[in-house]
């Protein structure tokens, strides 16, 4: 008897780690699935104003250095600088999710003509809402030193 009770006991804790698992990784799609909306939104159709007011939270953290926090910033830089470049554009290379974070890796081009940039953004998650994010770029060299390429 005591043998079953130890068994039972184990058997439902792992069904506790399995549902507890699963739910993480639907939050972790969760995740992913409205960073790229958000992305897809702001950076591919230029809808400013919708995307920063349906994904990102009030309390926005920013963490580039050009930028402040808050919604209000976000959206003036970006309704500005697609006004001066139409013809911007964010190809999606690979994205990584992992807990509360998302990683979109994509080319940046002002025009379509330009090497352009690649581009990392990681956004924060809370609540279904970008409450944090950071961004690094690198220019793609007219001559680079390998063939790997950037992507």
């Amino acid at each position: 008897m005591k043998k079953f009770k130890t068994l039972m006991l184990a058997w439902t804790a792992c069904a506790c780690l399995a549902t507890a698992f699963a739910a993480q990784a639907q939050s972790v799609q969760q995740n992913k699935e409205l960073a790229l909306a958000f992305f897809r939104l702001m950076f591919q159709e230029h809808r400013v104003e919708e995307a920063v007011s349906r994904y990102v939270d009030k309390r926005y953290v920013q963490h580039n250095p050009y930028l402040e926090s808050g919604t209000a910033p976000l959206v003036d830089f970006f309704v500005l600088y697609f006004e001066q470049n139409p013809q911007a554009s964010a190809e999606i290379k690979r994205v990584v999710a992992e807990g509360d974070l998302v990683v979109v890796h994509s080319l940046w081009k002002e025009a379509a003509e330009d090497r352009g940039q690649a581009v990392v953004d990681i956004f924060r998650l809370a609540d279904g809402k970008i409450v944090e994010h950071w961004d690094v770029s690198q220019e793609i060299p007219e001559n680079p030193a390998n063939a790997n390429g950037m992507f």
